[in-house]
């Protein structure tokens, strides 16, 4: 899929747990983008979730829900199928997603990077909310739920550290703290009700060597694109070598013996999955994890492309 207008489409990833203040936080940085005048798309889990006033309706924000209703659900189909549509509309400059306060961020963020759409859009960028209270007394929730809580702070650019009026000046340096020691890149602000300022907005996630890679905290995404068919046997052992800090490889690759027939490659959790499809794709692999060695990896591509 090919942008006509050249300038890639910048995508914010607002991530945070359930009744963190997601909904006003999104009010807050639309109200920020507006006076940048940006073209705004909104996706989102469903319309009835997030509260549009007049105002935002007049300025012509475009809210997309998704097909199933949920961001945690089929997440590779639907949310990618809805950016492919914005993209070939070629009408969005800034995409925000919101997702469910149970959605895993690295699965939107590689939604976000599929080898169909990779070429078209920014890396994005993830602002992390998190309730100031609930985080303070989140020892009483499950350890799922912690994990969760914590994996989404992990993987943010941003953290929006909200609801500081509910919690003592101790308990939020001591919250502090603890953000830091589950991410210390991230940028921190502290706020109530969700209140932005333009140096939020203008955080850029991780443009550091683009041109290869992202480092993107912890997670790192680099895609690598086939010029022509590659041999079988050498793209399947690359495959199967692949190192433990790959999360996943999604992509579409030709082979020397099957060269009018278009393969798409998926990797996740140490098993391939692979077919033929008959869509027009670019052969482009998209691999995402964490702490990579991006050098060698496009290396041992390079070696299969020319061999």
């Amino acid at each position: 899929m090919i942008n006509n207008k050249k300038q890639k489409i910048s995508i914010t990833i607002i991530s945070g747990f359930l009744g963190s203040g997601k909904t006003t936080l999104l009010n807050n940085y639309i109200r920020q983008l507006l006076k940048k005048d940006e073209k705004i798309t909104i996706i989102m889990n469903e319309f009835g979730s997030f509260d549009v006033d007049s105002l935002l309706i007049e300025e012509d924000i475009t809210v997309k829900s998704l097909i199933n209703g949920c961001v945690c659900c089929d997440l590779n189909n639907d949310l990618v199928l809805q950016l492919q549509s914005l993209i070939k509309e070629g009408e969005s400059r800034h995409i925000l997603i919101e997702s469910t306060g149970i959605a895993h961020p690295l699965e939107v963020f590689a939604a976000c990077q599929d080898p169909t759409i990779v070429n078209d859009v920014e890396i994005p960028k993830i602002i992390g909310l998190v309730d100031a209270l609930r985080f303070n007394n989140r020892m009483k929730y499950t350890v799922e739920t912690n994990e969760l809580m914590e994996e989404q702070i992990k993987y943010s650019d941003i953290i929006i550290l909200n609801k500081m009026d509910l919690v003592t000046q101790v308990e939020l340096e001591n919250i502090k703290k603890q953000l830091v020691s589950i991410n210390n890149k991230a940028t921190i602000y502290v706020t109530t009700y969700s209140k932005l300022d333009d140096v939020v907005v203008k955080n850029k996630a991780a443009d550091i060597n683009r041109h290869v890679h992202v480092h993107h905290h912890n997670v790192q995404s680099m895609k690598y694109t086939f010029s022509s068919p590659i041999d079988r046997q050498l793209f399947y052992q690359f495959i199967m070598r692949l190192p433990d800090e790959v999360f996943r490889l999604k992509g579409f690759v030709k082979f020397k013996d099957q060269s009018d027939s278009t393969y798409e490659f998926q990797f996740s959790m140490g098993l391939p999955t692979y077919g033929i499809t008959d869509r027009e794709v670019p052969l482009t692999i998209v691999i995402i994890g964490e702490m990579l060695d991006t050098t060698r990896l496009k290396n041992q591509l390079e070696m299969i492309q020319f061999t």
